[in-house]
């Protein structure tokens, strides 16, 4: 049975796991704050400087990011995956 699926299961817990970074991130530059660029991922600080909203997230944050979102995301697509290819191989089998 093809196990393409983890190719997806991998991507989605990437997508989740940036997308929630990515909300943190924003929400700090909020509260220190500063507003986001329209163009880039860049926090314009009200004291005119700016940084990455990358920056802003800090190690222990972007860890609960990967436990609790990245990797839970990859775990349900997998089985969503690993449901679908086995009832589409039953059909065809």
């Amino acid at each position: 049975m093809c196990r393409c699926n983890r190719s997806l299961a991998v991507l989605s817990g990437l997508v989740a796991g940036l997308t929630v970074a990515m909300l943190l991130s924003e929400d700090k530059c909020l509260d220190l704050g500063g507003r986001i660029s329209d163009i880039a991922w860049v926090c314009e600080l009200a004291t005119e400087s700016s940084a990455s909203i990358w920056s802003l997230l800090n190690p222990a944050a972007l860890c609960l990011v990967i436990v609790a979102v990245a990797i839970p995301a990859y775990f349900v697509v997998n089985a969503i995956g690993n449901r679908w290819l086995g009832r589409h191989g039953e059909q065809h089998g």
